[in-house]
């Protein structure tokens, strides 16, 4: 077992220095209600919310005195309150004249705490916490401050500044049982077996290594250069001469540390350490041990070669490999390896089949196991890449971009090389998609009425001086004398630059297994319904190609969002679907 937790810190204390808290000012509600809820007082939560809906602004101890006065047929809880209460008072007349410790005790004996906790899991550790804080009390009667009061301010300062929080000890000293604790802890101890483990772990040099100054009580500080000219620092002669004296002592505590260590054991010791290379190490310590051979003893080992090393087990394979064959009698080494280990695990569950095998097997389950680990991908990875709104002219573009990754690109002259401004292609094709929108079919347009027109979205200021001068009249002229503008004549109804949100499957657009929606805006340019109610979508384009196919190709996918969008808003199945070119002077049907 293992005690985490002060004595102070444990439940049995808390209930117990809470009935010490109202004993001496009952008007503490935190204190009281855990004493309530406790063994003490016996009530449970719903009897505690019945007293404080009688009275909810006043203490809880106020509500409890109230709650009394008011005399109910059979109220059981009437009852059980005025006992607490009577009880309360009768401990507040003993500690008058008590002493704190014998107060202590009989609360203890009189509410039949003591014998509670004993039944508690772990009342052994509960009981031996008790009798610590009655040995508390003892000791504080015997100093020159007095009362309950000051007891209670001294046990909560005590615990504020966490001293003195050792829970109680449960185990003797000469207990038959398993102690774990470091080697200092165990310095004037003696035990008949030892086991002294982690001996392959490196001693910590991070003070050493650190970029910090360095001090030495004797050689004074030692702190590193710094070239702020050429950003650089190195060390300096009192830097290296603190480190390597600090070094020294540091091993030569550690070499005290392992005395201490090695010489705990009564009748036995066992020592266990990891090494990554067994063979290469020992046969780099035979190496250095023969090179100072010749200017060493034999049964002394040189300092500049224990100096090299940083691990309890490299000193102790340094003295197996220099003893002598007396000390080899007495030292026997055991080298273990992991299969050899793995295999007296086979045996004890019984298991027959050839160890080689079955390490294999076991290598490989969990090679596939790391596999799938580091290979491991989130399900829905591409729906982290897709746009969760996006428009159709994007949706467009996408599409287009992986049918262009294998022609020739070519680049654009930059605006600031072009000697003129002309309007762009993109600015042109706006202009005349707002040209047309402006139309009125009522109207029959010749060349006169169209530049007429175009000089009202002039003054209006809708276009300047320089777009009016841009539009191809030839090309505005042409779509007044289409079947489209004959339709729109006799037209039910007409819609021009009507805007729409949908929600569109992503694995449509994507192809990819996506379970998300993409919403989709966009903007259509015409829909009319005729005269014998069928329903027509057009969309103007002014892109500069050789034919109708390579229009449809390009913008099917758009157009079918639009009879999508039409067709679910309206009801009404589209009769037809038309690109109008601009460019080809040409209706074209998808």
């Amino acid at each position: 077992m293992i005690q985490v937790h002060g004595y102070l810190d444990s439940i049995e204390i808390q209930v117990i220095m809470s009935l010490l808290k109202i004993i001496d000012n009952p008007i503490n509600d935190i204190a009281l209600v855990t004493v309530l809820r406790s063994m003490i007082g016996g009530f449970d939560d719903n009897e505690l919310i019945k007293i404080r809906i009688e009275e909810k602004k006043v203490t809880f101890y106020e509500a409890m005195c109230e709650y009394i006065k008011v005399e109910k047929e059979e109220d059981t809880l009437r009852d059980k309150v005025k006992g607490f209460l009577d009880k309360i008072e009768e401990f507040r007349k003993y500690k008058e004249y008590m002493p704190l410790n014998e107060f202590i005790w009989k609360l203890y004996l009189d509410t039949g705490y003591y014998n509670y906790v004993s039944l508690m899991p772990n009342g052994a550790l509960r009981v031996a916490n008790l009798k610590i804080l009655f040995e508390k009390a003892k000791q504080y009667e015997k100093t020159s401050f007095k009362g309950l009061y000051n007891f209670i301010s001294f046990i909560d300062k005590l615990k504020l500044s966490s001293k003195d929080m050792t829970g109680a000890k449960l185990i003797g000293e000469n207990e038959n049982v398993v102690r774990i604790m470091s080697i200092h802890k165990s310095k004037g101890l003696e035990f008949p077996v030892v086991f002294l483990s982690g001996t392959g772990k490196k001693f910590n040099m991070q003070d050493l290594n650190s970029n910090l100054i360095l001090l030495h009580q004797d050689i004074g500080i030692g702190p590193k250069y710094i070239n702020y000219k050429k950003g650089i620092t190195y060390s300096t002669l009192a830097r290296d001469a603190i480190k390597y004296k600090s070094k020294i002592e540091m091993l030569s505590e550690e070499m005290r540390i392992l005395y201490v260590a090695l010489t705990r054991a009564k009748e036995k010791l066992i020592i266990t350490g990891v090494e990554k290379d067994y063979k290469k190490s020992i046969d780099k310590k035979e190496e250095i041990l023969a090179t100072y051979e010749s200017i060493s003893n034999k049964n002394i080992i040189n300092k500049n070669i224990t100096s090299q090393y940083s691990s309890y087990l490299d000193w102790l394979e340094l003295v197996n490999l220099n003893s002598t064959e007396k000390l080899s009698n007495i030292l026997i080494t055991n080298i273990y390896k992991k299969k050899e280990l793995l295999k007296t695990v086979f045996k004890e569950k019984q298991m027959d089949a050839d160890l080689s095998n079955e390490l294999e097997k076991i290598e490989v389950e969990e090679n596939k196991k790391l596999k799938e680990k580091l290979n491991w991908e989130y399900e829905y990875k591409t729906s982290n890449k897709i746009l969760t709104k996006s428009s159709v002219s994007k949706i467009k573009a996408m599409k287009l971009e992986l049918q262009k990754l294998d022609e020739n690109i070519e680049y654009n002259k930059p605006e600031f090389l072009e000697e003129e401004q002309e309007l762009t292609s993109s600015e042109k094709g706006t202009l005349m998609h707002l040209v047309l929108q402006k139309l009125n079919e009522k109207v029959n347009y010749d060349k006169t009425r169209i530049i007429k027109l175009l000089e009202e979205l002039k003054e209006k200021k809708l276009i300047t001086i320089k777009e009016m001068l841009a539009v191809n009249l030839e090309k505005i002229y042409n779509f007044t004398k289409t079947k489209i503008w004959e339709e729109l004549k006799t037209a039910k109804i007409i819609e021009r630059e009507r805007p729409f949100y949908i929600n569109i499957p992503a694995k449509e657009i994507y192809n990819e297994n996506i379970e998300e929606d993409i919403l989709v805006q966009g903007i259509i340019d015409l829909y009319y319904i005729t005269k014998d109610d069928r329903l027509v979508l057009v969309d103007y384009k002014t892109d500069k190609v050789q034919n109708e196919i390579e229009l449809i190709k390009k913008y099917r996918m758009q157009l079918e969002i639009y009879k999508r969008v039409l067709e679910k808003a309206l009801n009404v199945k589209v009769d037809k679907v038309l690109i109008y070119s601009i460019y080809l002077n040409k209706e074209i049907k998808l």
